[in-house]
């Protein structure tokens, strides 16, 4: 049989594992509201709101950051399965979020907000930096150390490392050209709507030129193992901060259709890649190794070396920017607890978070 505090450990449990998004717990959450305020479906019944949950949540998640989950839909369902949230455990959840008038998913919203408040005292330290005073191996150390948001390790180490990068491009005022010689001319003529679309020359030229840049390809997750950024100059850039051995390797090469691969990752995972750029095959489509420490030592280049004064604030200011993007929800949570009527403590000690906790301390 299974008990509300057998419930609440599992959900506890996947609150600990979700990333900053949370998108698996606000999917719980709003399951555990339509349930309580529409009802229409039966919660020990999975197929009755597997497929409108996502809706649900998404509809939650685009409020917070202007997006719903990239994931497939076979890693979205997972949230279901038994080794998370079945609906055995679900059903006990409902039951109490239906007893004590939404305290469940108060609970869910609360935890989410406070993951948020690390995230947001993240963003303000980026603001407050200078170049004399930031140091990067401190900000990754707190994507580290800081409980909350540890997994979203992978998209600071992704920040970071494209901050750089696009910073050291522009920078250097590199250009990108795409040129056809004279001698096919008359084959550009015969195939000019495709040229205007495929090399986006228009009837007449010949080639044409453009600034440099990096692109970040979108927002990573557990699932993904794809493209992280790619450079309209060749490179396919792929960051990984876990722990890699030379099949996983292999894997990560394997998946991106480029012959420049360029891999992030941490030192002591170096090796990994090199193994495999020995092998047939492989040496020539891995064109470098970035490891974390070549990151912070750019960095302490860009911020206290000789070309300070032009690299420094550009490369904080991106960092800034692109951290914001990433975590727009760290400014909105606020409104919506209120407009949910999450925002007031709630008597039920089982389901208090750590705010609720520090407001009964000054009751006392």
């Amino acid at each position: 049989m299974v008990t509300i505090a057998g419930a609440k450990a599992r959900l506890d449990l996947i609150l600990e594992k979700a990333r900053t998004d949370l998108y698996k717990p606000i999917q719980i959450a709003e399951v555990l509201r339509q349930s309580r305020l529409e009802g229409g479906f039966d919660i020990r019944d999975v197929e009755t709101y597997r497929n409108p949950s996502i809706h649900w949540r998404d509809e939650v998640t685009r409020r917070f950051t202007g997006k719903g989950s990239t994931s497939s839909a076979r890693y979205q369902h997972d949230v279901w399965n038994k080794s998370a949230m079945p609906p055995i455990m679900l059903a006990v959840l409902d039951a109490e979020n239906k007893r004590t008038k939404g305290v469940v998913e108060r609970y869910i919203y609360m935890r989410y907000a406070e993951r948020q408040e690390t995230v947001a005292n993240i963003l303000a330290m980026i603001d407050a930096a200078t170049p004399k005073n930031f140091h990067l191996e401190s900000l990754l150390k707190l994507f580290v150390t800081q409980k909350g948001i540890r997994r979203s390790i992978d998209k600071a180490y992704e920040i970071v490392a494209h901050s750089l990068f696009e910073t050291i491009v522009v920078a250097l005022k590199v250009t990108v050209k795409v040129s056809v010689p004279d001698t096919s001319k008359e084959l550009l003529v015969e195939f000019a709507d495709l040229a205007r679309v495929l090399l986006g020359l228009q009837e007449g030229e010949i080639a044409w030129e453009q600034p440099a840049h990096i692109y970040r390809v979108g927002v990573t997750n557990a699932a993904d193992r794809g493209l992280d950024m790619w450079a309209n100059f060749g490179p396919a850039i792929q960051v990984k901060h876990l722990t890699l051995n030379e099949k996983r390797a292999s894997t990560i090469v394997d998946q991106i259709e480029s012959d420049h691969v360029v891999i992030v990752c941490r030192d002591a995972d170096a090796n990994a890649i090199r193994a495999i750029t020995k092998q047939i095959g492989w040496g020539r489509r891995v064109r470098g190794i970035v490891r974390e420490s070549d990151l912070i030592a750019w960095f302490e280049k860009c911020l206290r070396g000789k070309f300070a004064d032009r690299l420094a604030k550009p490369l904080l200011s991106e960092l800034l920017t692109e951290f914001e993007a990433e975590f727009p929800q760290a400014k909105g949570i606020s409104k919506f607890l209120v407009e949910r009527g999450y925002a007031k403590s709630t008597p039920h000690k089982l389901w208090h978070t750590k705010s609720d906790a520090i407001v009964a301390a000054d009751k006392k």
